[in-house]
């Protein structure tokens, strides 16, 4: 399942960060686990 995307080349109006937060908190609460990085993606797409 697609819970999001990561586009580090985005420019201009193109969309750079997109996650999907209540798939990926569904995933985790099934005992999914996410790297130091896609940790770090969720955050920030939180923070946006």
């Amino acid at each position: 399942e697609r819970v999001g995307f990561f586009n580090p080349c985005a420019k201009g109006q193109e969309v750079r960060l997109n996650v999907n937060a209540e798939r990926v908190e569904h995933w985790i609460s099934k005992g999914a686990t996410t790297s130091e990085r896609v940790a770090k993606l969720i955050k920030d797409s939180q923070a946006a």
